[in-house]
């Protein structure tokens, strides 16, 4: 394998997950398990897998959905369903729904890594635009809730400078004033609220994790200066990065 993929298993089984997500990890590659769409939603904001492995029966929001949206959210991310519905219109809808590949329980470590390998070099060819996903969901007619799960996952998948709250409404064919509420009312902030939060979550992971400068990770993150970053990490956590680092450094 030429480098490590960062993927995601969902799937509701605990056993089945755990002993997926140890071989993929076996393999070499960065996997993660997550049993339901929350729980995926949580761990999207602070891990960006390049595809998913998809269970269909889940809890909750089910695997077809989850594949529609993340499709219009990431045009080019994977996506491998793993079920035990094996019908033609499943498959039919699988493939409808966002499916790469389609593979049906039980299935082996080595046919999943087959699969995954049949993946990679598309993978690897370039992510989108950071406003496909939302163009995507526009031009799909999607549901207002729809819509917002597509904003989320692209908002936590943003570097840099973000598109202005103007840009996105007239994007997604709403004011600016109803995006923001809608997105409130399904995520408990405001869109800026809810980036400002995932972005110090992130960059505090990175403080913790390596040593790159606090002067880079601001920049990264899209802050317009280091002493803008440095406030509002103080305000949200109580403490300064820089402590942070020293912390970690005088109790490796």
């Amino acid at each position: 394998m030429d480098s490590p993929l960062k993927m995601i298993v969902v799937e509701d089984h605990d056993g089945l997950r755990e002993v997926t997500v140890s071989a993929l990890c076996a393999l070499g590659h960065d996997a993660r398990g997550v049993n339901c769409s929350k729980a995926l939603n949580d761990a999207l904001g602070v891990f960006r897998p390049d595809l998913l492995i998809l269970d269909l029966n889940l809890p909750g929001e089910d695997g077809l959905d989850i594949a529609r949206r993340m499709r219009a959210a990431r045009p080019k991310i994977g996506i491998i369903m793993v079920t035990v519905r094996e019908q033609i219109h499943d498959r039919i809808a699988g493939y409808g729904d966002g499916a790469d590949i389609y593979l049906t329980k039980p299935t082996s470590i080595e046919e999943l890594e087959a699969a995954i390998k049949a993946l990679s070099r598309r993978l690897r060819a370039g992510s989108p635009g950071v406003l496909d996903a939302a163009v995507q969901a526009h031009a799909n007619k999607a549901t207002e809730e729809d819509k917002m799960r597509a904003l989320h996952d692209v908002l936590i998948g943003t570097q840099g400078k973000l598109p202005t709250l103007d840009e996105l409404a007239r994007t997604f064919g709403m004011s600016s004033r109803r995006l923001n509420e809608a997105f409130k009312k399904l995520y408990d902030r405001s869109i800026y609220a809810f980036v400002n939060a995932h972005r110090l979550n992130q960059a505090r992971e990175v403080i913790l994790n390596t040593d790159i400068p606090l002067k880079v990770i601001a920049n990264q993150l899209g802050y317009a200066n280091v002493n803008h970053f440095n406030a509002q990490f103080r305000k949200m956590f109580g403490y300064p990065p820089g402590s942070l680092r020293r912390d970690r450094e005088q109790h490796p």
